[in-house]
């Protein structure tokens, strides 16, 4: 029984900061009237000559987050990790950012405007549901990538495809950046669309939790 305890408050102590770590590393989206002008530009198709103020962007982000993040949340982070799953320094490293990324495609606060005016549109998560979908997540990685759920399997699916759009939307953006061109619309249809079914799945599982919510970790 005292075995137990002691894994629950590790457990809860690892999602504590592995939500902490999250909130540092939030960047705030571009305003609103920013928004609008990149919107405009994309439907003159011209938003193929923003791909190296992309990249800028997307670098400053991060530095920003960095920055901004608390060293000691962050080996905190890292650390509990590590010492739960009991994998290496690197891999465990990995993994949290892995997750960190989830939660930043999940998180609410980071629906652009285009998002927030499209109908149909799947909302993202507020604060209680990413603490649920945290707790899921550490659940998942600490299991070696294996759940019984079949909607948190779902989730995963989900998110390694729009993942790995994204990251082929980003190599091509930098090419583009280079030799010229534009963005073909087709990529960016599949890259929301598939945006969407990860944060539908999201929805899915977070509403199967609603019914039975439980202050323990991966849901019910």
């Amino acid at each position: 029984m005292g075995d137990e305890r002691v894994a629950a408050a590790d457990l809860a102590a690892l999602r504590a900061a592995l939500l902490a770590l999250h909130e540092d590393f939030l960047v705030p989206l571009p305003s609103r009237r920013t928004q609008r002008v990149l919107r405009r530009m994309r439907r003159a198709h011209l938003s193929w000559l923003l791909a190296p103020w992309f990249v800028v962007k997307v670098f400053g982000s991060f530095r920003y987050a960095r920055m901004r993040g608390s060293a000691a949340v962050e080996a905190r982070a890292y650390r509990l990790y590590g010492q739960l799953s009991g994998k290496d320094p690197y891999v465990a490293r990995a993994e949290v950012d892995r997750m960190l990324a989830q939660l930043g495609s999940l998180d609410e606060r980071h629906r652009w405007l285009d998002d927030e005016e499209r109908p149909g549109a799947p909302r993202g998560a507020d604060r209680a549901e990413l603490e649920a979908a945290a707790g899921a997540l550490l659940g998942y990685y600490l299991a070696g990538r294996w759940t019984d759920d079949q909607l948190l399997a779902q989730v995963q699916a989900a998110w390694a495809e729009s993942e790995g759009l994204t990251h082929e939307q980003m190599q091509r953006g930098l090419e583009r950046g280079v030799r010229g061109g534009r963005p073909e619309p087709e990529d960016e249809l599949r890259e929301r669309a598939a945006g969407d079914r990860y944060l539908l799945a999201w929805r899915r599982w977070l509403d199967q939790q609603a019914p039975h919510a439980s202050p323990g970790l991966g849901g019910p």
